[in-house]
């Protein structure tokens, strides 16, 4: 079916016969639909249309009949009912007002293009298809037909003015009088329509006609607006006078050279960098490298933009000597009404405008063509608000300063991006005191300040602006410290700067999904996580719908996407998103969707463990349980599931401060399945604090086993630290409790752990009741991994003992347990490391430099910086030996780097051989003095 509104309204079927619709209320009736546009009507809005305000339910049956009777007549599925009211089915007819509008905007783009005859035949084209001189003829009784009949009248206007310019151009004045004179009378105050009959009569030799219709053009704006004509009509009229007959209605366009940059702020400082990077667009497109130039500097809110630009316009003023044009497009501008005021701005005559924005944006680039100028186009929210503004030739330069990354235009413009993040310590304390009028040397308080604004510009000036006013520097950080209320006191006193209106401007103009994703990752106070954790957080079930979702916030510059595929957010930023999730979701929410997160980090740091420590007891892998998860990395040898460890182990150990008390359940595995990456890598401080963490977590728990193995893996750490009563006390309480379960497996490790304790502290006696236990207990497992640890640990108290044949005969076998397990390389370390020692102290060089080297290759194959530090220190010791000092400093100066990151006991003692042998050759042992090993060389 076929609707008509340009006119009278009637419905038209496919044989092009006219179907009556039935009495004046179906008419009216089917009017408020048509006039939605496809949008939803309510029953009250149609029964006030046609009965007015009657709130009786009879109405109601009575507008159902109406329906019927439509729906019988045009087809049963026109009208739809939806949402407690009606509208036409978009997929069921056509509209001829929407024939029109499609004829208009290919007319208007045909202009724009410069192809006249073709425009000109679209907008005839248009202009036929209006069988009335008004909309919806007749049935114009609601406010909602009348504003869309209203709206295409003016629409039709629009479109007989821009036809008649192409046809004055091309001539055709003397056909134009007629239908002029006619549409000048029922118009008579559209003064571009006077304008063109002006034109028209004075062309076609009828000057006294044309003079009196300015006349009486003026006495009606005199009578009825109280103004004069506009410059268009005073200029043509003065040119009839003169005798000058105008080819064209003139466009009045006056010089004017814009300076409407805001100033700079007198307190810029900084952003040296984003400067050049703004310069070196600038003489690219000055240098014709470009047709046009163009930026898009962008970046969350606060960040500075505006600020940046206006220092660079203003440092840059001489390369724009035709000016400089600034938009605020902020509450989202319409790039029409946009382009009007900059082409006023730019000394277009507002009657002189044309009405389309195609037609606009190429009068635009027609102002600019010969024209140095700086455009640029603040609290841009799309590329389409934007677009229209890009200089089609010359050397002018458009600057679009957005919080959104408006990846379009650099897609298809080649738009230069240019992004803002936070200041660095050095000029955000340079900022800081500059706007805080600081001189003189600094107390200690403001570099305190300074990282509680977390490089944010608008929260250094905010802070700035408060000691300015006297406030005292240590009340400042004392109030800022507190996260739920940092926010709140981010903003001046009387509120018009505020970071938390800032963030909020992004936040609300996210969809409702990306506003729940982004309150999820405030949850987690960590600096980034996976993607993985991201889609547990959210609950997303398809890779699809997060990257959607991430990319809209990334869009949003709200979170960035690392290099390493994690999602990390501002810190401020993730304050706003953990205040809103607190008053947005519930407390159910929350808590599922943090346990989902550590969920996801248990489940990938259960594989990683496996892959880093293959000796990992089924004991170590609880809480790994996470099913249908995504994102989930493939970690395939030790080398990825290191690279993934530390890549997370920041995040990891923050989780399990963070949420030690809320979700022990799910901490404590956490801190078991680091155990390996904190044996190899990490310094042993944090190693230390984890694991006590993990220990508290699993106690509330109720999980003796998560506790007494993370009190062996403590036993462990202290141990190498020389912490010994600590390591006693640890490995006596994992003892215990691993007894208290029946596992035997557990009670043989930690007694082989602390009867190596024993023995490196000198107590050699006493170590080899545990080791004993530890062999009796692990015999019967016939565990390779457990024996091999046992048998190391015996024979590092036999070589301590100086019984060199037992050391080497319990060396032997635990280099053939090591064989045996799925950890082989990573054992075999540890082995080949004692009997470089054994073979070094019995003067048998070659065989000790073959099994240093040896470790040295297998530890670096599974990533161990400890034991390549160990076995290095023993290439060192037989370079040495050999006299070959060069070799002999190289390999100690590379253990020595490798062990200060990780805070190891021997630290001092390698930096004090290491110095002796930088300055005295002479002090290299020979292999019969050789010092006895003073670093434990025995597995943990």
């Amino acid at each position: 079916m076929r609707f008509e509104v340009l006119g009278p309204l009637r419905a038209v079927d496919a044989s092009g016969s006219v179907v009556p619709v039935g009495r004046r209320q179906h008419e009216v009736l089917l009017a408020c639909l048509l006039a939605a546009d496809g949008r939803t009507v309510t029953d009250g809005v149609l029964m006030e249309a046609l009965w007015g305000r009657d709130p009786s339910d009879r109405k109601h049956g009575a507008l159902r009949v109406l329906v019927h009777h439509l729906r019988r007549v045009l087809g049963t599925e026109t009208i739809v009912r939806a949402g407690g009211g009606y509208r036409i089915s978009p997929d069921d007819h056509q509209l001829d007002a929407d024939e029109f509008v499609t004829f208009a905007e290919t007319a208007a783009r045909h202009e724009a293009q410069g192809r006249l005859t073709e425009a000109r035949v679209r907008y005839r084209a248009a202009l036929r298809l209006w069988r009335g001189s008004d909309a919806y003829q007749g049935t114009t009784d609601t406010d909602q037909v009348r504003a869309a009949a209203h709206h295409l009248g003016e629409q039709r206007l629009s479109v007989h003015e821009s036809c008649v310019d192409i046809e004055l151009s091309l001539g055709l004045h003397r056909e134009l009088c007629a239908e002029l004179s006619t549409l000048a009378r029922e118009y008579a105050l559209r003064e571009r329509l006077q304008a063109q009959l002006m034109l028209a009569l004075v062309r076609s030799d009828r000057r006294a006609e044309a003079l009196a219709v300015y006349e009486r053009t003026r006495r009606m704006l005199a009578d009825e607006l109280g103004t004069d004509p506009g410059s268009r009509l005073q200029q043509l009229y003065t040119a009839i006078l003169r005798g000058v007959t105008p080819t064209v209605t003139p466009a009045v366009v006056v010089a004017v050279r814009p300076a409407q940059l805001p100033a700079p702020p007198r307190t810029f400082v900084g952003r040296d960098d984003e400067l050049a990077a703004l310069d070196a667009v600038q003489r690219a497109s000055r240098s014709g490298q470009h047709r046009s130039g163009s930026v898009l500097v962008t970046g969350a809110g606060g960040m500075g933009k505006t600020a940046l630009v206006a220092q660079w316009a203003d440092q840059n003023r001489h390369c724009f000597p035709d000016g400089q044009l600034y938009l605020d497009l902020d509450d989202d501008v319409p790039a029409t009404v946009a382009l009007a005021r900059a082409l006023v701005d730019l000394g277009v005559a507002p009657d002189d405008l044309p009405r389309q924005v195609e037609a606009r944006a190429a009068r635009l680039r027609s102002l600019l063509s010969d024209r140095t100028m700086l455009l640029v186009l603040d609290n841009v929210s799309s590329a389409g608000q934007a677009r229209p503004f890009f200089p089609g030739s010359g050397d002018s330069l458009l600057v679009i300063i957005s919080r959104n990354r408006l990846d379009g235009l650099i897609a298809r413009e080649g738009t230069h991006l240019l992004v803002l993040g936070a200041l660095p310590e050095e000029p955000a304390t340079r900022l800081l005191r500059a706007v805080a009028g600081l001189s003189g040397s600094a107390t200690d308080d403001i570099p305190a300040l300074v990282k509680l604004c977390h490089g944010m510009p608008l929260a250094i000036r905010i802070v700035g602006a408060r000691l300015r006013l006297d406030a005292r520097p240590d009340v400042l950080v004392a109030a800022l410290r507190d996260e739920q209320t940092r926010l709140a006191r981010l903003a001046t006193s009387d509120g018009d700067v505020s970071v938390r209106a800032v963030i909020a401007v992004s936040y609300h103009r996210l969809t409702a999904a990306e506003r729940r994703l982004l309150r999820r990752l405030g949850l987690l106070d960590v600096a980034a996580i996976g993607f993985g954790a991201a889609a547990a957080l959210a609950g997303t079930t398809t890779v699809s719908a997060l990257t959607e979702l991430v990319n809209g916030l990334a869009s949003a510059n709200l979170v960035t996407v690392e290099a390493s595929s994690r999602i990390a957010l501002h810190q401020l930023t993730r304050m706003f998103a953990h205040q809103q999730a607190q008053r947005e979701d519930s407390a159910v929410d929350r808590r599922i969707a943090e346990r989902q997160a550590l969920d996801w980090y248990g489940q990938v740091s259960g594989r990683a463990q496996r892959r880093i420590r293959p000796t990992t007891s089924p004991r170590d892998g609880a809480g790994v349980r996470g099913a249908g998860h995504l994102f989930v990395p493939d970690l395939t040898d030790t080398a990825a599931a290191l690279r993934w460890a530390d890549t997370e182990a920041d995040t990891i150990a923050r989780l399990i401060a963070q949420h030690g008390q809320t979700h022990p359940d799910l901490v404590w595995p956490l801190a078991v399945n680091m155990r390996g990456w904190l044996q190899r890598r990490a310094p042993r401080d944090t190693w230390i604090s984890v694991t006590e963490q993990g220990i508290r977590a699993a106690v509330l728990a109720g999980s003796g086993t998560g506790e007494a193995t993370l009190y062996g893996s403590l036993g462990v750490a202290h141990s190498l630290l020389l912490q010994r009563s600590e390591a006693r006390t640890a490995y006596q309480r994992a003892s215990a409790l691993f007894a208290d379960h029946g596992d035997h497996a557990g009670v043989a490790d930690v007694e082989a752990s602390l009867g190596a304790m024993l023995a490196d502290s000198g107590a050699l006696d006493e170590a080899l009741a545990p080791l004993l236990r530890a062999r009796e207990l692990a015999a019967p497992l016939d565990d390779p991994d457990l024996i091999f640890k046992v048998e190391l640990n015996l024979g590092y108290l036999h070589r301590r003992a100086d019984r060199q044949q037992e050391a080497l005969d319990a060396y032997t076998s635990a280099l053939s347990a090591a064989e045996r397990s799925d950890n082989r390389d990573w054992l075999s370390a540890s082995v080949h490391t004692n009997l470089g020692r054994v073979h070094f102290l019995r003067g048998n060089l070659d065989e000790a430099g073959h099994h240093y080297d040896t470790a040295v290759r297998l530890a670096r194959s599974t990533g161990d910086r400890m034991r390549e530090a160990w076995a290095l220190h023993g290439c060192s010791d037989v370079a040495a030996a050999r006299r070959d000092l060069p070799a002999a400093v190289a390999a100690l100066h590379e253990a020595v780097t490798i062990l200060e990151p990780l805070g190891d006991r021997r630290l001092d003692e390698m930096r004090g051989l290491l110095s002796a042998l930088l300055s005295d050759s002479s002090a290299a042992p020979a292999p019969e003095d050789a010092p006895p090993p003073r670093r434990a060389r025995r597995s943990s």
